[in-house]
C-alpha cells in the first residue's frame, strides 16, 4: 500500500522526511519549522493598533505640478490651511505631493483639490494619472525655443543696424517689418511659456499670496503689454523680445532644476526598481510565476544564478554567494546557505535558492528603507525651515522694492524707463536660488548616503552630525563579533547538562546578543535533547533575564541581579568567576530557590575595523568613548585593547545620564538593546543586524550591521560627508544672499538691464544646483574605507 506523504504545514509541498514541532505540526525540512514559529511569533507579539472612537480625521496625499520654487509649496500650505476642517498640511517641492489631515464632515478631497487648482496649480488624486510635468515643460520648452531663437535673431540684427550706426530713413521700412515679425514670433512664447506663469501668478496675487510666479508674470507680461501699446501707436520702444527671451530663459533654468530634483530622489527609485516585477512560486502543481505582493507568508520561492531575489526569506536549500551592494553598499559578495537570510532586490550570484517568504513588497527591507527615506524627504531640518522662511519673505520684498524703483525711476526719467528697471528688480529678486540651495543639498546628501547603506530618517541629522563633538560606542554586537562563544561553565549541587538545559530555556527567548549566544552553545551542547519549555519570561536591564522552568523561577544574569533576588553564590563560583574575569571573560551566574546554582563564562573578540574605525574618529576631532554593562575589569581590558576611554559597569540609565552631560554627542548601537541611549543623544547611530531597520530608536541605520565590519567602517565617512554637506549648504545659502544683495542694488540703481537680469537669476540657479550636485562625485563609503 502507498501512502501518501502528508503536505508541509508552512508551503504546502509534500514532505519526503516530515518534522514535527511541539504542536504536532508538520513539516517539510528545519527551515519552515523556523519560519512558522517566526511568523507565530510576529502575528501573536507586539501592540495591536487602538482606534479611537472621538478620532474623525482622515489622511489624503495630493500629487502636484506647476511649482516653480519653495515659495509656491508654502502658498499652498498655507491657503489648504486656511480650508475649514484642514487640521494639518504639508506640501513637499521636491516630492511634488500634499500632504493633508482634514475633518471629512467639513471638507472632502475634491473641494481641497479645487482650492490648489483655483491658485493655477495642478492637484491630482490618488488614482489618477500624475501630470509628466518633466515631459510637459520639455516640449513647451522645445516649441518655444524655436520662436525664441527667431525673436533673438531678429533682434540682434536690429541691434546690429543700432550699434553700426547704419539707422537711417531709408531703411526703416525694413524695420517696421522686423518688429513686426519679432511679435509675431513672440506671442507663441508668450502664450505657450507666459500663460501658465501668468495664471499661477495672478490667482496667488488675487489671494494676498504673491510668489515666484507673480514676480515674473509681472515682469514679462508688462514689457510685453508695454511694448503692444507702443507699436500700435507708433512711438517709445519695443520690448517683445525682453519678454520673449525672459521668459525663455525662465523655462530653461526651471528644466535644469526638475532635472537636478529627479536626481535627488533617485535613490528610492532605485530601490524599488531591484525588485524583481515576479517571484517563482513552488506549489504541490508545479513552479508558477506570480507577483511578489501576491505570496502568503511561508511560501517557497526559487531564485536561481543571476536573479534578484523578490522576497525577503530564510534559505530552506541551496548555497551560493550573494551581491548585497543595493543596501549595504559593500561590494563583497554574502555567502549564504540553509537557515540565512537573504533580502529582496539583492543578487544570486552563482547559487540555486529555494526560500521562504517571510516579508514581500513594504514590508521586507527594501521597503522599509524606500518608506524611511521617503518619510525623510518630509522632514525639514531648521536650515530648511529658516530658508523657506527668508524666500516666502523675499517676494513681497521684491513687489515692494520693484514698486518703489518703479515710482523713482519713473519721476526721474520717464514712464517706460521707470518699467524696464521694476522689471530688473523683479528678476533679481526671485527666490529660486535660495529656496532650491539648501533642500536640493540636503536631498542629494540623503541619496548618497543610501548607496553607501546609510539610511538618515531625516535631514536634520546632517547637521546635528556635522556639529557633533563626542562620540560614544556600545560594545557588545556593535564593536564586538556576533556570536559570544561560550567558554566554560561551572555548576554547584546540579548535573551540568541540566543546569544548562534550565539556562538555555530560558535564554532562547531572549533578543540580546548574550541570550542569543548562551541559547545557540546551550543546544549545541544539549544535542538531540531539547530544553524544557519556559514561561514568564523576563527581561532585567542592564542586569539579565528571568523564566519559570518547571514551576520554578531561574534568573540568569550579573552579579547585581543575583544580588537583587538574594541568591547566595558559593565560594568556589566566586573564585572560578574571579579566574575566568582575570582573564577578561564576561561572567554570567544562573540561580533559583535563592542560591547560585552555577556561573557561564563568554569571550567576544572585536570585529576587525573597530580599531581603525576609532582612531579615524580620533582624527576627525571627535572626542570618543565607549559605553558598557560589563564590570570593571573587563572595562580595563577593553580600554587596553581600544585605546580609547571605556566606562563600564553602567546601566541603561546611566549612559543616558552619561550622554545628557555631553551636548552635541553621537551614539552607535545595535538598536536591540540600546533605545534609550540612542534616543538621548544628539544622533543616534544604529547597526541594523535584523530585517526590521524601521523599528531602531535612532536617527541613522547603518544597513552593514551584519558584515564583517558591522558597518563600523562607514561612520567617519558619515561624519566628513555631514560635514561636507552643510558646507555645500552654507555656500549655496551665502551665493543665494550675496547674490540678491548685490543684484538688487544693480537693478534699483539703473545698471542692470531686464534680460542680463534673467541671465544672472538662470545663472545663479544653475551655480546653487551644480554646487549640489558635486556631492553625487563623492566616493561612497566602501571606497573612502578601501
Amino acid at each position: 500500500m502507498v501512502v501518501e506523504a502528508a503536505a508541509c504545514a508552512l508551503c504546502g509541498l509534500p514532505t519526503r522526511h516530515p518534522i514535527e514541532d511541539e504542536t504536532g505540526s508538520i513539516f517539510c525540512c528545519p527551515a519552515c519549522r523556523e519560519v512558522s514559529h517566526l511568523l507565530a511569533e510576529d502575528n501573536g507579539s507586539g501592540p495591536k493598533p487602538v482606534l479611537s472612537d472621538t478620532a474623525v480625521t482622515q489622511d489624503l496625499t495630493f500629487s502636484l505640478s506647476g511649482l516653480w520654487c519653495p515659495s509656491c509649496a508654502w502658498l499652498i500650505r498655507a491657503n489648504l490651511e486656511r480650508e475649514p476642517g484642514v487640521h494639518d498640511s504639508d506640501v513637499s517641492f521636491i516630492q511634488r505631493e500634499a500632504r493633508i489631515r482634514y475633518n471629512p464632515e467639513q471638507t472632502n478631497p475634491r473641494r481641497l483639490r479645487k482650492r490648489v487648482r483655483r491658485l493655477g496649480y495642478r492637484a491630482m488624486l490618488a488614482g489618477e494619472t500624475p501630470h509628466d510635468e518633466e515631459e510637459a515643460h520639455w516640449m513647451r520648452l522645445l516649441v518655444s525655443g524655436v520662436a525664441a531663437m527667431h525673436v533673438m535673431v531678429l533682434s540682434f540684427m536690429l541691434y546690429i543696424r543700432q550699434w553700426t550706426g547704419r539707422a537711417t530713413v531709408e531703411t526703416e521700412w525694413l524695420v517696421n517689418i522686423f518688429e513686426l515679425m519679432i511679435l509675431a514670433a513672440s506671442v507663441p512664447v508668450i502664450l505657450i511659456l507666459g500663460w501658465p506663469i501668468l495664471r499661477a501668478g495672478a490667482a496667488s496675487l488675487v489671494r494676498g499670496r504673491p510668489n515666484t510666479h507673480t514676480l515674473i508674470a509681472l515682469g514679462a507680461f508688462s514689457a510685453f503689454g508695454l511694448s503692444l501699446r507702443n507699436f500700435i501707436s507708433g512711438s517709445g520702444g519695443l520690448y517683445f523680445d525682453t519678454a520673449a527671451i525672459l521668459l525663455f530663459l525662465v523655462a530653461l533654468g526651471r528644466w535644469f532644476e526638475m532635472r537636478a530634483q529627479k536626481v535627488s530622489t533617485t535613490a528610492v527609485e532605485r530601490l524599488w526598481e531591484q525588485v524583481p516585477p515576479t517571484a517563482a512560486w513552488m506549489t504541490p502543481e508545479g513552479e508558477i510565476q506570480v507577483s511578489p505582493d501576491e505570496l502568503p507568508p511561508g511560501a517557497r520561492v526559487r531564485v536561481r544564478p543571476g536573479q534578484r531575489f523578490p522576497v525577503d526569506g530564510i534559505v530552506a536549500i541551496g548555497e551560493g554567494d550573494v551581491d548585497e551592494s543595493l543596501l549595504t553598499g559593500e561590494p563583497e559578495p554574502v555567502p549564504r546557505r540553509d537557515g540565512d537570510r537573504v533580502l529582496a532586490g539583492t543578487i544570486s550570484l552563482d547559487g540555486s535558492f529555494e526560500l521562504l517568504t517571510t516579508a514581500v513588497g513594504a514590508e521586507t527591507m527594501v521597503g522599509q528603507i524606500g518608506r524611511l527615506l521617503h518619510q525623510a524627504l518630509w522632514q525639514r531640518a531648521p536650515v530648511e525651515r529658516l530658508a523657506d522662511k527668508l524666500a516666502a519673505w523675499m517676494v513681497p520684498t521684491a513687489v515692494l522694492l520693484s514698486a518703489l524703483t518703479f515710482a523713482f525711476w519713473t519721476r526721474q526719467a520717464d514712464l517706460e524707463t521707470g518699467l524696464i528697471y521694476a522689471l530688473s528688480a523683479l528678476l533679481i529678486a526671485c527666490p529660486c536660488a535660495l529656496g532650491i540651495a539648501t533642500p536640493l543639498t540636503l536631498w542629494l546628501g540623503l541619496g548618497r548616503a543610501a548607496e553607501s547603506g546609510i539610511i538618515l530618517r531625516q535631514t536634520a541629522v546632517w547637521e546635528r552630525l556635522a556639529r557633533a563633538e563626542h562620540i560614544f560606542f556600545d560594545k557588545t554586537g556593535t564593536l564586538t563579533q556576533r556570536p559570544l562563544r561560550l567558554q566554560g561553565v561551572a555548576v554547584d549541587g546540579i548535573v551540568k547538562s541540566d543546569f544548562l538545559a534550565w539556562v538555555t530555556a530560558v535564554e532562547t527567548a531572549s533578543e540580546h546578543p548574550i541570550g542569543q549566544a548562551i541559547a545557540a552553545a546551550g543546544r549545541e551542547k544539549l544535542g538531540d535533547a531539547a530544553p524544557p519549555p519556559a514561561a514568564e519570561f523576563r527581561i532585567w536591564p542592564g542586569q539579565g533575564v528571568s523564566g519559570m522552568v518547571q514551576g520554578t523561577t531561574l534568573f540568569v544574569g550579573n552579579g547585581r541581579l543575583m544580588q537583587a533576588q538574594e541568591l547566595l553564590c558559593p565560594s568556589t563560583l566566586e573564585q572560578q568567576a574571579a579566574h575566568w574575569r582575570e582573564q577578561g571573560m564576561m561572567v554570567l551566574f544562573a540561580g533559583w530557590d535563592g542560591q547560585v546554582h552555577g556561573a557561564l563564562a563568554l569571550a567576544e573578540t572585536l570585529r576587525p575595523e573597530a580599531a581603525q574605525t576609532l582612531a579615524q574618529l580620533q582624527e576627525l576631532g571627535l572626542t570618543t568613548a565607549v559605553l558598557t554593562g560589563d564590570d570593571l575589569r573587563a572595562g580595563k581590558r577593553w580600554q587596553r585593547e581600544l585605546g580609547v576611554p571605556v566606562f563600564a559597569g553602567l546601566l541603561p540609565e546611566d549612559k543616558v545620564a552619561r550622554l545628557r552631560q555631553n551636548k552635541k554627542a553621537i551614539m552607535v548601537g545595535d538598536g536591540i538593546n540600546d533605545g534609550p541611549a540612542l534616543a538621548a543623544a544628539d544622533v543616534g547611530l544604529a547597526v541594523s543586524v535584523g530585517a526590521d531597520v524601521a523599528q531602531a530608536a535612532a536617527d541613522a541605520v547603518l544597513l552593514g550591521g551584519h558584515l564583517a565590519t558591522g558597518g563600523l567602517a562607514t561612520i567617519p565617512w558619515l561624519v566628513q560627508f555631514a560635514r561636507l554637506t552643510m558646507r555645500k549648504v552654507r555656500q549655496n545659502l551665502a551665493w543665494a544672499f550675496f547674490y540678491n544683495l548685490i543684484g538688487l542694488a544693480l537693478a534699483v540703481s539703473g545698471r542692470l538691464q531686464p534680460e542680463v537680469a534673467a541671465l544672472f537669476m538662470v545663472a545663479s540657479n544653475l551655480i546653487v544646483t551644480s554646487n549640489a550636485l558635486r556631492l553625487r562625485k563623492q566616493p561612497l563609503a566602501a571606497a573612502a574605507a578601501s
